[in-house]
């Protein structure tokens, strides 16, 4: 085995995080399984994980999950659950006065050439530890047979102390945490708001992945091409099931409000946004979704616009309601408490 030391200070480089080391390495190799068991995550921990594969982890994964002490979130959890071909248990030793601990990420490619990464320290699946904390770990390169055949002892050690939830256990789980965690949602909504520009799954307060979200909203703001174009973050693409670091344009059918279906398209921009191009079909978008001021000029918006999933997966609800309306400050209020209240230079965005 090779075997080298990764350190992480709050100061580093991103280039030199564990996120940046695992997305560098899953680059250039083609790991089709990985293998991770942590004390703690997050749903932005397990978010910057999948997005260092190009947000497609491994076809085969296996997520070890520590219930102990009540900081994995329970929207992590669901994230884990959601990933396709992935199998999750959870285990807690609490009830014995003690803690499941360990953090350990195994990365392998099983067809010829076989190739191995395995990584054993201090950093949780959460944000923070990925790209933030003070961290320190091994990273221990499978170099034969043998390398590998040890990596699999010490998977099956760790495998075998967890077991698969149920859904009674995952719902006790969240009630417990929401309970233990009762101040973090205020205290999460104070700091979302003393940050322009705060990117949500940059922190780790998110409560719940754009994935699991049933709403997704954005101020309308300037809202570019005369009114037509809606620029979403990238992170909100990940509702629609885009790539947040981008892939080629999308169609989807929206129900608009005059309860026909319009076909809009969604771009990836240069600027890291997702820019909905918008239609006539769209009623509030030929009535005019920024007032005509006196001197000519478009206006700023009074519109939020609003994604709602529907029983079809590529099937959204879109609608617009006014900023100053009830409706959007019980929206804004709902995002602040999970955690996924963000803004852009000038706007406001979130899912829930």
């Amino acid at each position: 085995m090779k075997v080298e030391f990764q350190v992480q200070t709050p100061t580093s480089k991103s280039i030199h995080t564990l996120a940046q080391l695992i997305s560098d390495r899953a680059g250039q190799t083609s790991f089709d399984e990985a293998l991770v068991s942590v004390a703690y995550m997050t749903v932005s921990g397990i978010r910057l994980l999948i997005n260092g594969f190009a947000n497609s982890i491994p076809g085969k994964s296996k997520w070890l999950i520590g219930l102990d002490d009540y900081v994995t979130q329970p929207g992590a959890i669901d994230a884990a659950m959601a990933i396709p071909g992935a199998e999750v248990r959870v285990v807690s030793y609490s009830e014995l006065g003690l803690r499941f601990h360990p953090k350990v990420y195994i990365f392998r490619k099983h067809s010829k050439p076989k190739q191995g990464l395995t990584i054993l320290g201090s950093s949780n699946l959460t944000s923070q530890a990925l790209a933030g904390n003070g961290e320190a770990n091994a990273i221990i390169n499978a170099e034969n047979q043998e390398d590998f055949l040890m990596t699999q002892t010490l998977w099956d050690a760790l495998w075998k102390q967890g077991h698969s939830p149920t859904k009674q256990e995952l719902i006790a789980y969240k009630k417990r945490y929401e309970t233990a965690n009762a101040r973090k949602p205020k205290e999460a909504a104070a700091k979302g708001k003393s940050k322009s520009g705060m990117i949500i799954l940059s922190s780790d307060d998110a409560e719940l992945d754009p994935t699991q979200a049933d709403t997704c909203w954005i101020e309308c703001g300037y809202i570019t091409a005369m009114g037509r174009e809606i620029e979403l973050k990238a992170e909100q693409g990940l509702f629609f099931g885009l790539n947040p670091t981008g892939e080629k344009p999308r169609t989807f059918d929206f129900m608009v409000s005059s309860g026909k279906k319009a076909q809009l398209r969604l771009k990836f921009q240069g600027n890291h946004m997702w820019r909905l191009q918008l239609t006539s079909e769209v009623p509030e978008v030929a009535a005019g979704l920024r007032p005509r001021l006196s001197d000519g000029t478009l206006g700023r918006s009074p519109y939020v616009a609003i994604f709602e999933r529907t029983d079809k997966k590529s099937l959204f609800r879109l609608r617009f309601i006014n900023l100053s309306s009830v409706e959007f400050r019980k929206l804004a209020k709902k995002s602040s408490q999970l955690g996924t209240l963000g803004t852009t230079t000038a706007r406001q965005y979130g899912w829930c």
